[in-house]
Order: structure tokens, then C-alpha cells, then sequence
């Protein structure tokens, strides 16, 4: 847990990228796990995702840090947001600004699963996956196995698993040469997606902009698309694999 004293306490580089490293790491490691139990038990794999998907919105707060503080915002920024579960879980979407790839299910009359929660809040699916809850309006306790679907589950796990391979091509890009300059560097990409009212039409030009300062931008941008490239490649084999297996 985090002290109170530790809020708008500002970090080092170092910290950050560590922080940064070991988020995207804990998300990958729950989104393993979340894949292991989604068809057995659904309602601890929903759980799971969903504080991956958390971890994930946390990673990209980090890297946005790197900028700070500015003109705009403190340290406070990343302290405010450090605890804010539903900030979380809908700022690991913002990784889509990053490359717009996206998993969608179809199901039954129409229902469309792109990862929006059915749920009021995007955390009150580790609420009840975890917790037996009580119910006023029946008088009864109700069981995470009989409160969780399957359809829910798999929703939050493959959210969490497109998304978790942007964020696993950003950390490649930013780690594979010239970490230090990178990281400073995409970070106000970063902190840009997660407080502009940004579309995913803009970035191309924010990505051609970035591109046009130095050799350093441009050879990061070719990182990232490279191994944005492969984590697209990959995504479409395991999804082929799948439907011909079926």
C-alpha cells in the first residue's frame, strides 16, 4: 500500500522506467493467468484481467511521466490517478492511440464485445468475480460463480490481451536501443494521449510531426512499427490457429 507521504512525491528516470517495466510485466503475467482460467473458472479470470487491465493504464501513466513536471502538470498528475481504479482500467484503452488494433466478438442477436464493461464501473468486475455479495433487493448472497458469465470474462481477457500487445511493442521500441533518449522522447507522446482530447485520426499526423525533429525520432518510430508490426502478425496467426481448430 501507498503511504499518504508518497503522493506528489517526484521520481527519477530511473524509477520510472522500472515502474513502467514491472506494470507491463504484472499485466502480462495476469493476462497468462486470466487465459489459463477463463473457461474453467470465468469468474476469477475476469477478475484477473481486469487488475491486468489496470496495470496497463498504470504503465502508460508512468511513461506519460517522463515529461513531468510541465508547464500543465505535477508530480500530483501520476499520484492522483495512482489509485483512481476506473482512471486505470480506461486509460489501458488509450493504447490504441498508440497503434488501433483492436479485438472485436460477435455474439448472439447482435451483442457486439469490444471491451466496454457491461457492468456500472470498469472495477466492479474484480468486485464481483472476488467477492460474495449480498443482494437487498432478494434478501440473498450471491456467489461469484453464478454473478460471473463467460461472455463477461472473455471480453475483459481479450481487451486485455490486444492491449497488452501494443504495450509489449512500445516497451521493445523503447528498450531495444537508446533507452534513455526514448523514453524522454516518446513520453510526450505519452502524456499527450493521456490528457489531450486526442482521435485516432490525429495521430498520423503526431507520429509524422515526431518523425521530422532528429534521426533518434525517426529510427524510434521504425522500432515501433516494426514490432507493432510483428505483435499484429502474431495476433492474426493465434486467431487463425483458433478458428481453424474450431
Amino acid at each position: 500500500m501507498m503511504s499518504t507521504k508518497a503522493i506528489a512525491t517526484s521520481l527519477t528516470k530511473e524509477q520510472l522506467r522500472d515502474g513502467f517495466l514491472k506494470t507491463t510485466g504484472n499485466a502480462h503475467r495476469l493476462l497468462s493467468a486470466s487465459l489459463t482460467l477463463v473457461s474453467e473458472t470465468p469468474e476469477l479470470s475476469l477478475g484477473l484481467a481486469e487488475v491486468g487491465q489496470e496495470e496497463l493504464g498504470k504503465s502508460l501513466s508512468l511513461l506519460a511521466s517522463f515529461s513531468l513536471p510541465t508547464a500543465k502538470f505535477g508530480w500530483e498528475w501520476l499520484w492522483r490517478g495512482w489509485k483512481d481504479h476506473r482512471l486505470k482500467g480506461h486509460r489501458a484503452f488509450l493504447y490504441e492511440f498508440v497503434s488501433p488494433v483492436r479485438i472485436e466478438m460477435h455474439g448472439k442477436e447482435g451483442l457486439l464485445m469490444s471491451g466496454i464493461p457491461s457492468r456500472d464501473q470498469i472495477q466492479h468486475e474484480k468486485e464481483f468475480s472476488f467477492y460474495v455479495n449480498f443482494q437487498p433487493e432478494s434478501g440473498k448472497f450471491v456467489s461469484p460463480q453464478v454473478e460471473v458469465e463467460l461472455r463477461e470474462a472473455v471480453n475483459r481477457v481479450m481487451t486485455l490481451f490486444y492491449l497488452s500487445v501494443t504495450a509489449s511493442a512500445t516497451e521493445k521500441a523503447l528498450e531495444e536501443a537508446n533507452s534513455t533518449f526514448r523514453y524522454d522522447a516518446f513520453s510526450e507522446i505519452a502524456i499527450r494521449i493521456c490528457s489531450e482530447n486526442l482521435y485516432q485520426q490525429d495521430m498520423p499526423a503526431i507520429y509524422a510531426e515526431f518523425e521530422r525533429r532528429s534521426r533518434e525520432h525517426r529510427e524510434l518510430m521504425q522500432a515501433l512499427g516494426k514490432h507493432l508490426s510483428a505483435g499484429r502478425d502474431d495476433l492474426l496467426t493465434i486467431f487463425a490457429k483458433t478458428k481453424s481448430g474450431s
